[in-house]
């Protein structure tokens, strides 16, 4: 009977994470970012994803919101819910796996097949340095990106609109991404002390 109780409080373990980010421009404290990791032992891993952001530039107001719900399964994506908010426009991606080892994309009102397996994505990047030196998998643009390291722990990832994110890490710990536009400088996120 001890074994059985052992056994039924190891299967119900889960081990959470959970950071938090300020998000600068200019200088400025803008919004607030927190992602969160919860490793369950049957190999399980869910992620969660809130991000809430207001700026003004130009005489004008820009909010901007991200929610995902991320899980991965024996190390591949299992399925993927991003809503990404910028002012009243609002965008939702969802990706789900299916048996035959191929995923259905939807975004805003389109579907897609993508193939191969997902194992390395951009919610990832928050807990460690890529799995992939090559690509990334965006979950709220529903496609992989080109990824590439540029120093010791620095790592450069080309989104779509112009958007360059700098990814850097200290002994294996996110210390601050840089999302770069053009001209019009950079928005930070950097761990809240």
């Amino acid at each position: 009977m001890r074994y059985v109780f052992l056994f039924l409080l190891l299967s119900s373990y889960s081990f959470s994470q959970k950071l938090s980010f300020d998000i600068f421009l200019f200088g400025n404290n803008i919004g607030l970012s927190s992602v969160e990791k919860i490793v369950k032992n049957d190999s399980v891993t869910a992620y969660t994803l809130q991000s809430n952001s207001e700026a003004h530039i130009f005489f004008t107001t820009r909010k901007i919101s991200l929610n995902y719900d991320i899980v991965y399964k024996s190390s591949l994506l299992f399925s993927s819910y991003s809503e990404h908010n910028r002012n009243d426009e609002r965008h939702i991606t969802t990706i789900n796996r299916q048996q035959n080892r191929t995923y259905i994309l939807k975004r805003n009102n389109e579907s897609f097949c993508i193939q191969p397996d997902i194992d390395c994505s951009t919610v990832k990047l928050f807990f460690a340095e890529p799995c992939n030196s090559q690509r990334v998998f965006s979950e709220r643009l529903g496609e992989w990106r080109p990824l590439k390291k540029t120093g010791e722990g620095t790592y450069e990832a080309d989104m779509k609109e112009g958007i360059t994110y700098y990814y850097h890490y200290k002994n294996g710990k996110l210390v601050e991404l840089e999302m770069k536009k053009g001209l019009l400088g950079s928005v930070y996120l950097r761990p809240r002390n």
